[in-house]
């Protein structure tokens, strides 16, 4: 599992979504438009799906249903250790 948290970590969008979600759970659109703002960038919808995805599949984000709102993602770490690469911790 470590080397696919590893290359799931290895993209610089996805390490922004990380430390977006370390602050609160946040919905893909709400992701989305943070990501805008904060960047100055062109920053697709689809490209942070995508990201999100491969964060899901790498088990560091979760995502649960909200009826109102719709799905939200979370972190599902409190601290990620990659032997002989990196430690990350969440405060």
């Amino acid at each position: 599992m470590e080397e696919l948290q590893l290359k799931a970590i290895c993209e610089p969008t996805r390490i922004i979504i990380l430390g977006l979600l370390s602050q609160s759970p946040l919905t893909n659109t709400e992701l989305y438009d943070k990501l805008k703002r904060q960047n100055n960038r062109i920053v697709y919808r689809e490209s942070v799906f995508k990201a999100l995805k491969k964060l899901k599949a790498a088990n560091l984000v979760k995502r649960d249903y909200h009826e109102k709102i719709g799905y939200r993602y979370s972190l599902n770490f409190k601290e990620l250790k990659i032997e002989g690469a990196l430690v990350i911790k969440i405060k």
